[in-house]
């Protein structure tokens, strides 16, 4: 990611923060339209869930502006929703849903080198959620 990437997404957060739930609700309403099959995934209060989504999306996403990396939390992250079931193939839907989710939000805002930046620091999120330790230490 570099650096104007990294400018772009702070001024974008501070659009954005703080995130409304209405934003994580509106990104599970995509992502369910995007491959129904997920919403299996989900037990319990999707309000809750939507919630625990905005606190986990702010605080990935800050370190990754403010520290240029991706924290040990999101690859912890990644191992729970691995236990939870969450594929590999089904990053690419949730990626594309927070992109559709953060255009909605942003509107005309939402510029091609803003989305850029965006699916930038997805594919470094993603990456590190979906890194599995190797069994041999």
């Amino acid at each position: 990611m570099t650096r104007e990437q990294r400018i772009l997404l702070r001024q974008t957060f501070e659009n954005l923060v703080p995130l409304p739930r209405n934003f994580g609700r509106l990104f599970y309403q995509r992502l369910f339209e995007l491959d129904p099959s997920l919403r299996e995934l989900f037990h319990g209060d999707l309000d809750r869930q939507a919630s625990m989504l905005v606190q986990a999306l702010a605080l990935s996403v800050l370190n990754l502006i403010d520290e240029g990396r991706v924290s040990g939390t999101v690859v912890d992250l990644g191992s729970r929703h691995y236990r939870y079931g969450v594929a590999t193939r089904h990053y690419a839907t949730f990626g594309e849903a927070l992109v559709w989710t953060l255009e909605q939000r942003l509107g005309d805002g939402f510029t091609p080198e803003l989305r850029e930046a965006w699916q930038e620091a997805y594919r470094e999120l993603a990456t590190a959620m979906q890194h599995r330790p190797s069994a041999t230490a």
